[in-house]
């Protein structure tokens, strides 16, 4: 789909994070032999991720392109926003559970391959409902100007390529 560019800083980001996702996935699907191991991996690779740049990203989602939304169109009367700070908030809840399984000296191999694999379904959807559904209808709302200006302040906030690990 083409995005306006100024969303493709955003974009970039959950092009990084599907990738993320399907890392995980894989993790929680390799042969049982290998899968404590490639889950624990994976799960670390992605922790890395969020400290470096997933956790900047909600917050540029929350803090500068809704408020920037907000500016043409009130939030409660785009259903999608409240479904996109439910998830932002479901998301972090279970990476603050991986975090703490991981930490656990002996955690169980099924409960985090399953953790895992749970992060990368809800990962993956949420990204696939930005794209498909808000940012679309934030494109449409705000209008080249606006979109302009957002990613002038979207590409300050971060150096390119800053979310590749």
């Amino acid at each position: 789909m083409k995005r306006h560019p100024g969303l493709h800083a955003l974009s970039q980001h959950h092009h990084f994070a599907l990738t993320q996702a399907l890392l995980m996935r894989r993790a929680a699907q390799a042969p049982a032999a290998k899968r404590a191991t490639a889950v624990r991996q994976a799960a670390e690779k992605f922790l890395h991720f969020w400290e470096k740049t997933g956790r900047q990203h909600f917050r540029e989602e929350e803090e500068v392109l809704l408020p920037a939304y907000a500016r043409h169109k009130r939030l409660d009367q785009h259903a999608a926003i409240p479904r996109l700070l439910a998830d932002h908030a479901q998301i972090r809840s279970q990476i603050e559970d991986l975090a703490a399984e991981l930490e656990d000296s002996s955690p169980r191999p099924d409960a985090l391959a399953n953790r895992v694999a749970g992060l990368a379904q809800a990962l993956h959807d949420h990204v696939r409902f930005e794209e498909n559904e808000v940012f679309p209808q934030i494109e449409k709302v705000l209008g080249d100007a606006a979109l302009v200006a957002l990613g002038l302040r979207l590409t300050r906030l971060h150096p390119k390529h800053s979310c590749e690990i």
